[in-house]
């Protein structure tokens, strides 16, 4: 099978080199308009074109998108009208009327389009969904995400016309994470604190809450105010992309840690002193393989529905409601942490 891989910069080579693991991937194309960039993945042992008709002559199997979210349409168009399955980085766009427009040509024309929340996939979830079903912690019943973020990104990185908003750049993975475990919610607010950082040109530190049926609720903190403790030269670098997951469940919960890469597991109420106990720490790395970005399981399985001809496990339209609450948050942003409700 031949992949196509347009945007070969960071995430992009990420995608490609694991595209390369898989068995019966036997050619992976990279795309890219910055002839630097053409040489990194060069120098790696890609064949590179610089352009998406280039690609396309080439006839891949499928495509996997890691350009800015502001050209993901235009992208995903492109390869659609080819008749070409799409895996596209999140988000699926950053306007909402172009995502609803993009959905429903890839449904009218029948071709597999798939949003890589790789959150779905990686071994943090896989591994909290085994505790959840070992019955344990009981019923999940609140998912609390923070993520502190470093400030490595350059100016023009994270500004409205690049990235759409800090909720379609950075937060909708978090967003969709919530609604994994609990569907779909009934009201979302989002509130901006002030921003730290001028290269950031979209809000930088942000708190969401999204409330869902039956008395679950998601929260969302993502916050810059701390970028100086946790950069630095040290064997991590910039850390960018701290995150610590609490899923939060009827008789206990679990924790992930991201410095750690390890899942905490806490039972409540069943000691007679009434004490919450850590009863297990689970390494997710060695029992799950990636704990966060694991591109390889997600990539892998579309690519392997693609060959065999049936349809992405998580399609866009599914995605599609996710980039709606998306823009709700940010709507509320603009409105001073209003309750939305998406109507």
């Amino acid at each position: 099978m031949k992949i196509g891989v347009i945007g070969c910069g960071g995430h992009g080579m990420h995608h490609a080199l694991e595209l390369r693991k898989i068995d019966f991937v036997k050619d992976v194309i990279g795309c890219d308009l910055n002839p630097d960039i053409r040489k990194a993945a060069e120098s790696k042992g890609f064949r590179t074109v610089k352009s998406v008709d280039d690609l396309l002559r080439e006839k891949p199997g499928a495509v996997v998108i890691v350009t800015p979210p502001s050209v993901h349409a235009a992208n995903i168009r492109s390869c659609i009208s080819a008749k070409i399955p799409v895996l596209c980085e999140k988000p699926l766009t950053t306007d909402l009327k172009e995502a609803v427009d993009i959905v429903e040509l890839a449904e009218k024309t029948g071709v597999s389009l798939q949003v890589g929340f790789e959150l779905r996939y990686c071994g943090m979830t896989r591994g909290m969904k085994d505790i959840v079903g070992s019955g344990i912690i009981g019923e999940p019943r609140y998912l609390t995400l923070v993520q502190i973020s470093g400030s490595h990104t350059a100016p023009g990185y994270m500004s409205k016309k690049r990235a759409g908003g800090i909720f379609y750049e950075k937060l909708c993975h978090q967003i969709d994470l919530s609604r994994f475990w609990f569907g779909e919610p009934t009201r979302i607010m989002a509130h901006g604190s002030p921003s730290v950082l001028k290269h950031y040109e979209i809000h930088d530190n942000v708190t969401s809450v999204m409330e869902f049926p039956d008395d679950k609720a998601g929260k969302i903190m993502f916050i810059t105010s701390r970028a100086a403790q946790i950069g630095g030269t040290d064997d991590h670098g910039d850390r960018g992309h701290f995150c610590e997951i609490i899923l939060t469940c009827s008789n206990g919960s679990v924790t992930f840690d991201h410095w750690t890469g390890t899942l905490d597991v806490v039972r409540f109420n069943h000691r007679k002193d009434l004490q919450a106990e850590l009863v297990d720490r689970v390494d997710v790395q060695k029992k799950y393989g990636e704990p966060i970005y694991d591109l390889f399981t997600q990539d892998a399985d579309f690519l392997k529905r693609v060959k065999e001809g049936r349809k992405p496990l998580y399609p866009a339209s599914d995605a599609l409601k996710t980039m709606k609450w998306v823009e709700w948050a940010e709507q509320s942003l603009t409105k001073g942490g209003e309750w939305l409700t998406g109507k």
